[in-house]
Order: structure tokens, then C-alpha cells, then sequence
């Protein structure tokens, strides 16, 4: 019999037992790790094992390491690799490599980037270095063909830019595997006849061999660059050089542009000019030309627009979004001239002059009837930078904000009440033309059209039978103000204030009225009429009957029995006036001699009706009376006094 403690004692054992016989079943270096077994990264990645049997494969790919430049689950980049920056990453591994082109001032500019890539595959590769093309087509990824594959090229580039140059990076200029003059003089003899005969025995070996010739190709015999000086041409070195067999032959036989000016004598001529270009006054005429050959014309030392910006960086900015179009396809001397000129900024024709060569368009804009005045004045940069801008239009500022430059008054409009949407939105061009236009203030096109363009919803009221003048007459400005207000619906005043500067004559009358109509009286105009038109007469909102029940419907309180035939015509103003009066509830006239406009005091039935008295002795008809509806006959009142009702008038009344 085994107590507890021994029950305990084989259960421990037990346990042991079954987790040794596990351990045993599992892979040791499994069994030592915590986590579970990695596939290999090519059961997944079968596409890649194609690409990976090639001649040459780079050591992790050979090895499967993919970890030694992936990361397994991925962190930090695109393809997870180990590290962000492409170059440190392959640098981990090519220290030496690393090393070498830390100490070297050129570097490749792929590599400068801190990219390999763009010419190694980093898997594999059937060239060397796995290149991903062989010889020179590596090179011409990057690097235009055309400049290397003109009529005469150079022998080097047969057997491949790397005779010449260094992949990653070199001690000297443009990756050069020597320098420039040590590299030429390996292949060519400078003490060799046919050399020193072409040269006309000078020296060259002691100058620069890429300032008459194209390292590369060239449309010119002996690789001469495109544009040649013509001393060069014609073999006449010592038209500029001393002699060769002298002390200093290559030195020159005058200084700066006094050389350049024995045979430039125009030039010297037409460079005398008001403004002149630092280069051109000085007489530094090497600054900007070569004294030998150029691929770039008039022998300039680089492209036109390159050469300005070696001097003239960053101002002008031309790194914009609207870059004006001649520097963008032609260069800076389509507008400025680049010795000098008569012109302020060395330009080939006065200011806004030289715009209209190509803007030619514009002078047909000049002769309309009305033009903007920096237009008129030819002050195009004004408004406009003539480099560029960031702006559409090349324009100096945002358009709102450029118009509100000059025009200050306006830009206070901005802290009105109400702002015209255009205006608002800095739309200035919505409304107005920049350079001119038929119209006065430079509209886009006729007032009255201008506005409904926009405010198309108001083409129906153009149709409307009874039209405000002003409305009718396309004079929108008689009321609103075209850019803001401190008034609803952008007008000029308030609204009774407005409608009295033509309405004069009601203006003097309300003073001395003792009734006026509320919404007169509030100057709220706009409640009974529109401002611009209707089909109703006096431009009525809807017909009288309609328009005053809307505000005074306690008037017909029970549905209409026996009503005032003005009352049922919807005639208010047969007994009220629309505006004011000098009596009580607006009436045109007193009672009873309002009443007997109409009513007639001859007649036998109103005599019956009235007890045979004549109604002319009768001092209020409303006593009795409703003036509007009633369900009784004759719109007798609805409560009467007990005689009244009897018909027994004498009963108070002699």
C-alpha cells in the first residue's frame, strides 16, 4: 500500500519521463529554441528561383541567407530590408569598399545618393559585379546615349566607359581614373611628329586636351568640340598665343578683351552701351565664353541657362512651379541681351516692349476702350515676375492679394458685413479683365449681363411685366455695391434710405403723416415690393388681395358670407393708402365721406335701409358698419344696441 507522499513521488517521476521522451522526438537546435522552426524564405518566393540561376550570384543568395540583408518579418522598409539606406545597407558586408570611397572628393552620384541598385542586382546576374547590363549600356541607364554616339567617336568608348572612368568614385573630376592630362597623354604621344604637326608645335601637352576636344564623340573631325573659335579652325593658334619656339607660348599676345577686341571690333563697338553686363565691362570675356571650342553655341563654357545661374543663383528663382517659357526651353538671352543694352536688366527692348515680341496677342488688348494701367503703361512687372513664379500666370502674388496691392481702398471691403462671392473667394478675374476691356472699370462684359451670368435665378424676373427702372436698365450699381456691404444684399444703404434717394416725393410726405404703414415706417420696402420686378403693378410681391392678407389675415376671420365688394375684389387701396396717411388705420379719406365715394345717398333703398333719413347727417358709418366682412346683411356689426336691432332709431335719435 503506497501512501500519499509515494503517490506524489511517482507522479513527479512520471511527468519527467513523458517530457524526456518529447525532447527527444524534436530537433536539438529546435529544442533549444523558443518559437517555432522558419520555413525557408524560398517556399514562398518560388518566383525567384529562376531569377536566382544566373552565372554569378551575389554570397547570401548562394548561401540562402536572405537574412543578411532582410529583416524575416519586416520593420523598417519597403522589401524589409535591415536597413533604410540602400548603400549602408551593402556597406555592412563591402567594408572595405566603404572604407576606399569615404577618402575619395568624387563619388559616383548613384552611390552619393546611397544607392547601388541602379547598376547591381543584388541577387544575381549573368555579368560581372552583377551588373544588370554589360559594358557601356550599364552607363547609358543613367547617362544619355546621343552625346557618345555622334559621327566621330573616340576610340575608348569601344571598349567601354571604364577605360576612361571609375564606377564608384575618384581623385579626380568627373570620376576620371587619372587626371585629365595624364589620362590623354597614356594613349597619346606628345612628342611624336604627326602630334606636335597637328598642334602646330605648341605644347598642348601642357594645357587642358578637353578645351578644344570632345572627351567622348563629335560631329567635328579630331573629336574638336561643335562650336570652334575660327583662329582654331584655321590653324592659327598664333593669331591669340606667342610664338611656339618662344619663352611663353602659351601665353597670349594681349590681355583679356583687348585680345578678344583686335578681332571683335563691332563687339567692342556695341558693348559701349548705357547698362552693361559685369563680364562684358570688365573684359572678362572668359567668364562666360571658351577661348578654344565648345559644344554649346557662341563658344559659351556651358549651357546658356547654366552659365547665368553660375553667377545669378538663386535669384531669380527659377526652381518654380510657372517657370516663364523662354527660360524654360530657350534661355535667358531670348529677353536679355547678354553684354548690354540701352535697357535697364541688359534687355533687348524696353520694358513691356519686349513682352509684346511674343505676347503678341496684347497689342490688340491695348487699343480697347478701356485698359488696367501698369497694361497701359507697358509695366507688365507690375503684376507679372518675369522668371517665374509659384503663382499661375507668373503672377507676384496671389491674384486677390496682388490686385489689393494698388488697390487698398477695396481691401477694406473684407471687413464689411457682407462680401460679393467673387470677392470673397479672391476672384477678382470673375468680374474684371487684367490688361482691358470694352467696358468701364474693365468688366468682363456689359453690366446688366455680367451680373446675370452669376445671378442666372433672376432671368425670370428680366420677363417680369412691371420691372424696376434700374434693374430694367442693367443698372445693377444704383442699389449694390459690387464687392461689399454692410447691408444685406450687398446695397449701398439701407434698404428705405436707398429706395429714397429716387423716391423722394414719398420720403417728404411720410414726415408729416400721422399714419404710416409698418414696414414703411421700419423702412423694410422689400416686404410688398421687389427690387427688381414682378407681373404684379408697383412690383407687388403677388396681387394686392394676396400680398395684404398675408400679414393682415385677422382681417377675414370666419369665412367671407357677406363681404365689402372692395373687400371681395381684393381692392384695399379703394379705402386704405399703401404708404401713409393723415388719418387712422391708413384711410384715404374720413368716414362718412369715404364711404360715400361709392355709396350713393339718393338712392330709395339706402334711404329705406337708413330709416328715411338722408345718411348725409350721419357722422360715422362704422359705428354701425364693418368695413370688411361680416356674416349679417348690409355688414351690420354683430353686436347692436336693442333699439338699433328693433329698427327703432327715434327711440335715441330725434
Amino acid at each position: 500500500m503506497i501512501n500519499s507522499k509515494g503517490k506524489n513521488i511517482l507522479k513527479v517521476i512520471l511527468l519527467f519521463f513523458i517530457l524526456s521522451l518529447i525532447y527527444s522526438c524534436v530537433p536539438e537546435d529546435t529544442a533549444r529554441r523558443k518559437g517555432f522552426e522558419p520555413k525557408p524564405c524560398l517556399d514562398c518566393h518560388k518566383d525567384k528561383l529562376k531569377e536566382f540561376q544566373k552565372k554569378y550570384v551575389h554570397s547570401p543568395v548562394s548561401k540562402q541567407d536572405c537574412e543578411a540583408c532582410h529583416l524575416r518579418h519586416g520593420r523598417l522598409a519597403v522589401k524589409s530590408f535591415r536597413e533604410k539606406n540602400e548603400r549602408k545597407l551593402c556597406f555592412t558586408c563591402h567594408r572595405k569598399m566603404a572604407s576606399d570611397i569615404a577618402k575619395l572628393p568624387h563619388v559616383h552620384t548613384a552611390l552619393k545618393q546611397g544607392r547601388c541598385v541602379p547598376c547591381h542586382d543584388p541577387h544575381a546576374s549573368e555579368n560581372r559585379f552583377f551588373l544588370k547590363k554589360t559594358g557601356s549600356e550599364q552607363c547609358f541607364t543613367c547617362h544619355d546615349k546621343a552625346p557618345f554616339m555622334k559621327a566621330n567617336r573616340h576610340k575608348p568608348l569601344s571598349d567601354g566607359c571604364l577605360t576612361c572612368h571609375a564606377a564608384h568614385g575618384s581623385r579626380y573630376k568627373d570620376n576620371l581614373i587619372k587626371d585629365e592630362k595624364d589620362l590623354c597623354l597614356s594613349c597619346h604621344d606628345s612628342t611624336e611628329g604627326s602630334f606636335r604637326k597637328a598642334h602646330e608645335n605648341y605644347p598642348v601637352q601642357q594645357g587642358k586636351c578637353t578645351g578644344c576636344h570632345n572627351p567622348h564623340s563629335s560631329t567635328n573631325d579630331k573629336l574638336l568640340r561643335e562650336s570652334v573659335h575660327a583662329p582654331l579652325k584655321l590653324g592659327q593658334c598664333s593669331s591669340c598665343h606667342n610664338p611656339p619656339e618662344g619663352p611663353d607660348p602659351l601665353g597670349v599676345i594681349a590681355q583679356d578683351a583687348k585680345l578678344c577686341y583686335s578681332c571683335h571690333k563691332k563687339e567692342e563697338k556695341d558693348f559701349k552701351t548705357t547698362y552693361r553686363h559685369p563680364p562684358a565691362g570688365t573684359g572678362k570675356c572668359l567668364d562666360c565664353h571658351s577661348p578654344h571650342a565648345s559644344d554649346y553655341p557662341k563658344l559659351t563654357l556651358m549651357d546658356e541657362k547654366d552659365l547665368c545661374l553660375k553667377c545669378h543663383a538663386g535669384k531669380p528663382k527659377i526652381d518654380v512651379t510657372n517657370l516663364h517659357a523662354p527660360i524654360k526651353k530657350e534661355g535667358c538671352t531670348v529677353c536679355h541681351d547678354p553684354h548690354g543694352s540701352g535697357n535697364p536688366f541688359y534687355l533687348n527692348a524696353p520694358e513691356g516692349r519686349i513682352c509684346l515680341t511674343c505676347h503678341s496677342g496684347m497689342k490688340k488688348e491695348l487699343k480697347e476702350r478701356f485698359t488696367h494701367k501698369p497694361f497701359s503703361r507697358l509695366q507688365c512687372t507690375k503684376c507679372h515676375d518675369p522668371h517665374g513664379t509659384d503663382t499661375p500666370e507668373m503672377l507676384k502674388a496671389v491674384r486677390a492679394q496682388l490686385c489689393y496691392s494698388c488697390h487698398k481702398k477695396e481691401e477694406k471691403d473684407f471687413f464689411k458685413t457682407y462680401i460679393h462671392t467673387p470677392v470673397n473667394k479672391g476672384e477678382c478675374l470673375s468680374c474684371h479683365k487684367a490688361h482691358a476691356s470694352d467696358y468701364k472699370n474693365l468688366l468682363n462684359s456689359s453690366p446688366d449681363q455680367l451680373c446675370l451670368n452669376c445671378h442666372d435665378s433672376m432671368l425670370p424676373e428680366v420677363k417680369a411685366k412691371d420691372m424696376h427702372p434700374p434693374f430694367r436698365d442693367g443698372k445693377c450699381l444704383t442699389c449694390h455695391a459690387p464687392h461689399a456691404s454692410d447691408y444685406t444684399a450687398n446695397t449701398l444703404m439701407p434698404m428705405a434710405k436707398l429706395c429714397y434717394r429716387c423716391h423722394k416725393a414719398t420720403k417728404t410726405a411720410l414726415k408729416g403723416s400721422k399714419s404710416r404703414h409698418l414696414p414703411v415706417d421700419e423702412g423694410k420696402c422689400t416686404a410688398c415690393h421687389s427690387p427688381h420686378g414682378t407681373k404684379v403693378e408697383y412690383q407687388l410681391l403677388s396681387r394686392p388681395e394676396e400680398l395684404c392678407l398675408s400679414c393682415h389675415a385677422g382681417v377675414v376671420t370666419t369665412k367671407v358670407r357677406k363681404g365689402h365688394i372692395d373687400m371681395k375684389n381684393g381692392d384695399c387701396l379703394s379705402c386704405h393708402t399703401a404708404h401713409y396717411s393723415e388719418l387712422k388705420d391708413l384711410l384715404n379719406a374720413k368716414d362718412p365721406a369715404l364711404c360715400l365715394k361709392c355709396h350713393s345717398t339718393d338712392t330709395e333703398r339706402l334711404l329705406k335701409m337708413h330709416d328715411g333719413k338722408p345718411i348725409t347727417k350721419i357722422r360715422h358709418c362704422l359705428s354701425c358698419h364693418e368695413p370688411h366682412v361680416t356674416k349679417k346683411p348690409g355688414l351690420l356689426k354683430k353686436i347692436k344696441h336693442d333699439p338699433f336691432a328693433r329698427g327703432d332709431c327715434e327711440a335715441c335719435h330725434k
